[in-house]
């Protein structure tokens, strides 16, 4: 079967913004969401748009075995120097890669794009090999809208069923799409996130604590959370360990791109609380490939973590607001826009659809306010705040 390559022109015409400009361009984001096709497809664009000559432009995979070779620095430098448009994949493969890209960069005849891989390099770490002289752009995976397109498919219940089970990664348009071909694929790509992008990066010692730590927030994915209240259960479960290493261990998840945090946000005060937080998977997969029996147990909190992916990929700001005896789900934020959101599977009563709204009735200002849920006839407002189904309110607000 051939590979299936499929532009995903919302990162494209991001990226489209800064060819040309003497700025590095740096593609980041987890295993499998396509960073390497993603400069594929900005080669094609700056051919077919700029009439740039293929002999002004190189592309250097270090996972191809034909550029093993080039080890270090030097090597680097040395390969492409002459070209005008330079690609770098898996440059973190490279012996301080940083020092050729610099000198590239201080010539001002050149634009450079790298990708890396989160198991060597992390995001954190830009400024510090880089200065203040690139930007990145983070892949995340499929969007909703995304999955409609690169499917040919239409908004529909049936086909949002789809997308939560595990239509996410891009390369599973290449995989014969039946739950255990596409299982076994993602828990052999969750495994690798796991054991070489966290556990063997920060050399963790206790690697069953920690496959139970990720299990544990799998589970109860979508609640508060402290490092305190985790430890605790766990302790409850006769599994000794410090909120410390808690906190390093989500730090860890965090660093390698799959796992988020959000912070609790006082909308009256403009405050960040720094404590007890939310944590949300970057891609729903990784949840179900942990626990396959997780959709049909808590299909409310995979609602919400699908609401929440959706919302950064298409670069929404999100915190949770918690204050008193309410919760808005999502406070989001983008180009001084706000709006609210509230996630719920079905509002199947009075009772429900009261719980759901109270929180966001309870806000004084004109933002937008949505009560997202699964119901098919979700299409009418209570005052300010809109009842939609999910599946639109991803396609049609975002």
């Amino acid at each position: 079967m051939n590979k299936t390559i499929i532009l995903r022109e919302k990162y494209l015409s991001q990226i489209k913004n800064f060819i040309n400009k003497d700025i590095v361009k740096v593609i980041i984001g987890q295993r499998r969401v396509w960073k390497s096709y993603i400069l594929l497809q900005i080669i094609d664009e700056i051919k077919n748009t700029l009439w740039v000559k293929k002999e002004e432009i190189i592309h250097l995979n270090k996972e191809d075995i034909a550029w093993d070779w080039i080890r270090d620095y030097n090597d680097l430098y040395n390969v492409v120097k002459d070209f005008k448009y330079i690609f770098i994949d898996e440059i973190q493969d490279i012996e301080l890669w940083e020092k050729a890209i610099r000198s590239l960069q201080s010539s001002w005849k050149h634009d450079i794009y790298i990708t890396w891989s989160n198991s060597n390099l992390l995001s954190s770490e830009l400024s510090t090999f880089l200065s203040w002289r690139y930007i990145s752009f983070q892949i995340f995976p499929l969007t909703y809208k995304e999955f409609l397109e690169f499917h040919n498919l239409q908004v529909s219940g049936e086909n949002f069923l789809k997308y939560i089970k595990f239509w996410w990664l891009p390369y599973l348009t290449n995989l014969k799409l039946e739950e255990e071909i596409v299982y076994s694929y993602l828990k052999d790509v969750v495994n690798t996130i796991i054991l070489k992008d966290v556990v063997a990066r920060n050399n963790i010692r206790n690697v069953d604590f920690y496959k139970k730590l990720i299990t544990y927030l799998s589970s109860e994915a979508g609640s508060i959370f402290s490092a305190k209240s985790i430890s605790d259960y766990l302790k409850s479960q006769k599994i000794s360990i410090s909120p410390n290493i808690v906190l390093n261990y989500l730090e860890n998840s965090i660093n390698a791109s799959f796992l988020n945090k959000v912070s609790r946000y006082d909308i009256k005060w403009k405050k960040i609380f720094e404590i007890k937080e939310k944590y949300y998977f970057t891609d729903i997969w990784i949840k179900n490939a942990l626990l396959w029996w997780y959709f049909k147990i808590h299909i409310s909190w995979i609602l919400e973590n699908i609401v929440f992916v959706n919302l950064i990929a298409n670069g929404w700001e999100v915190k949770v607001w918690e204050i008193w005896d309410k919760e808005v789900d999502f406070v989001c934020e983008k180009a001084w826009n706000t709006m609210y959101i509230q996630v719920a599977y079905l509002l199947e009563n009075d009772k429900t659809r009261n719980r759901e709204f109270a929180s966001l009735l309870a806000i004084n200002d004109s933002w937008p306010k949505y009560v997202l849920s699964m119901d098919d006839e979700a299409s009418w407002s209570i005052e300010w705040v809109k009842w939609m189904s999910i599946d639109r309110f991803l396609v049609e607000r975002l």
